[in-house]
């Protein structure tokens, strides 16, 4: 008897969020670029200190035991977590209106994208523990790395394939 309705309520479930989830994308492909370069968090949060700004070359100057400190902790480490999937959805608006996009460079953007947010939860969770204020500060200067890294690829991929959108894009991100 508890059997069947377990089946019948997780189904719903699994239509309801299919629903929710296929709503978002339609929301997500119908948004312009200007709206998406809006959700963009602003860059006062240190990143400008980490690494050369323009044109967003790869790779950070500082050390795990300073990372903390230079991106002001918690509130640079969520403005990565938060600006990280809107960077990808930059990088897909410019493919589905450019030519010739490479594909893997978009997937490796994705990657980064995931490993920044899961480098950022890491790293605050560890802030949470006092033991591990070390193990923090890694996971804070793996994300700024690859943060970094995204950037220089990002700005990169959308001067060849969305020139057009190429300023406002540096504005945004600059």
């Amino acid at each position: 008897m508890i059997f069947p309705l377990l089946q019948v309520l997780l189904t719903a479930i699994l239509v309801t969020y299919a629903g929710f989830w296929r709503r978002q994308q339609m929301k997500r492909r119908g948004k312009t670029w200007s709206e998406i370069v809006s959700q963009l968090r602003d860059n006062d949060w240190g990143i400008d200190e980490i690494v050369d700004r323009f044109p967003f070359k790869a790779g950070v100057r500082a050390t795990p035991g300073d990372i903390w400190e230079r991106i002001t902790g918690c509130r640079g480490l969520w403005a990565m977590y938060k600006n990280a999937p809107v960077l990808v959805e930059l990088a897909d608006y410019a493919a589905e209106h450019g030519d010739n996009v490479n594909q893997e460079l978009l997937e490796g953007l994705r990657s980064d994208a995931f490993q920044i947010r899961l480098c950022v939860m890491l790293a605050l969770a560890q802030h949470m523990l006092p033991s591990s204020a070390v193990g923090a500060g890694v996971n804070a200067h793996r994300a700024a790395v690859t943060y970094s890294e995204m950037l220089a690829r990002l700005t990169e991929f959308i001067q060849q394939h969305s020139a057009v959108h190429f300023p406002s894009y540096l504005d945004a991100v600059a």
